[in-house]
């Protein structure tokens, strides 16, 4: 008779959490996926038995009232967003009672979580990265004269994002920085800068890999993008997987430094000026493109599972490169963000289709296809919404129009 697998309880958050079902299902494991909103599409999933948390004003008591009530012996818990890994985090000693929690070591969560902790931990280190401002000089020419122009500005946490109500604002111009500073000096503490690595979208690279308890690399999954949602400042809309020996080893030290384990999404970018892969940023969870992994033989999030569980890694398979990942969705808004026309952008998507038929996506599989069309009117409902209250602007990363 065969062992019967440890449950898995998946926070669910969007698309990661979708792939992180289908990935366990790969496996066989039995899986409850918690699900913060109804418009989640692992909702519409073949997959998984799905709870939902209700609404409250204190939504970690909610979660925690959901879990308590889940059976099993100590089941696997896996977040699938900053928000949630920091929420499982927070209640570790709670957790850790009933569940093995599949999040890295709390010291590494506090310090990625925050940019500017996660910045001044790589100074003076190998670890190369862009020039940085973690506290913002007291006048706009003092920032352009340490960074240079353009520069970025971005949230130093999830949370400071959530509030700010924006991604990132590019900086091209004197202008901009007076801008800047004039409408959002009383913010200064929530934001970092850095310099903007020049180069077009194909020069970001992303790793997605899982780190086991000696910090080394148990398991590794890199692409390579070509373009994002926001426009040149988010999360993959296209990319095609290529094994990258030197971003695996920047990964690697990176790692070292952080005595990391667990599962880590690292992003780079490509700098022509110096010819090296400097470090932007790490998740401390699954990324949008971990499915795209599996569907290239690295399954992380099973992985991650059997690694919790404390059993043996088989022996990894080299990942299949050249395959593609198309979101759908995500490619037309970033788009359409850049200013295309929406009949470009539908040609766009049909050539794409028709050129890779068997591209990956985050939501569209042959085998479980619900999901797919449950996150078109979900997407549409949201950006409906934000359109109407005035948010629309949250979607994407701030420009001024001096600086375009």
């Amino acid at each position: 008779m065969a062992k019967q697998l440890p449950l898995a309880v998946v926070l669910s958050s969007d698309a990661v959490g979708l792939g992180a079902v289908r990935s366990l299902r790969l496996g066989g494991v039995p899986t409850v996926v918690v699900m913060m909103d109804p418009w989640e599409p692992v909702r519409a999933s073949r997959y998984g038995r799905k709870i939902l948390v209700p609404r409250t004003a204190n939504p970690d008591a909610a979660i925690l009232d959901v879990l308590s009530r889940i059976e099993g012996e100590r089941p696997v818990l896996i977040p699938t967003s900053d928000h949630l890994t920091y929420f499982a985090s927070k209640h570790r000693a709670q957790l850790e009672s009933r569940f093995r929690l599949c999040i890295p070591p709390d010291s590494a969560i506090r310090t990625v979580l925050d940019k500017a902790k996660d910045t001044q931990l790589f100074s003076g280190t190998d670890i190369p990265f862009p020039k940085t401002v973690q506290e913002l000089p007291s006048s706009p020419a003092d920032l352009i004269r340490e960074l240079g122009l353009p520069l970025i500005i971005k949230p130093r946490t999830f949370v400071d994002k959530e509030n700010l109500g924006w991604r990132n604002v590019i900086i091209r111009s004197d202008h901009d920085a007076d801008e800047f500073y004039r409408e959002s000096r009383a913010r200064f503490g929530s934001v970092i800068a850095q310099e903007l690595i020049p180069g077009a979208d194909d020069t970001l690279w992303e790793f997605i890999g899982l780190f086991g308890s000696d910090h080394n690399i148990a398991r590794a999954f890199t692409f390579q993008k070509h373009s994002t949602m926001p426009a040149h400042y988010g999360a993959t809309a296209r990319g095609v997987s290529r094994y990258n020996e030197e971003l695996v080893d920047l990964s690697a030290r990176v790692g070292k430094l952080l005595h990391y384990s667990g599962i880590a999404d690292i992003d780079v970018k490509y700098d022509g000026r110096d010819k090296k892969f400097k470090y932007l940023e790490l998740n401390p969870r699954l990324g949008l493109c971990h499915y795209f992994g599996t569907r290239c033989g690295v399954n992380l999030t099973l992985d991650a599972y059997r690694q919790v569980c404390g059993e043996e890694l088989p022996v990894a398979m080299p990942q299949v490169d050249g395959q593609r990942f198309l979101a759908v969705l995500e490619e037309i808004g970033g788009r359409l963000q850049s200013g295309d026309s929406l009949f470009s952008v539908a040609g766009g998507i049909i050539g794409s289709l028709a050129k890779w038929p068997l591209s990956t996506g985050p939501y569209f599989t042959p085998s479980d296809i619900l999901p797919g069309p449950f996150a078109v009117a979900r997407v549409g409902y949201r950006l409906a919404t934000k359109a109407w209250r005035g948010q629309l602007g949250t979607v994407f990363t701030k420009q001024y129009e001096q600086g375009v």
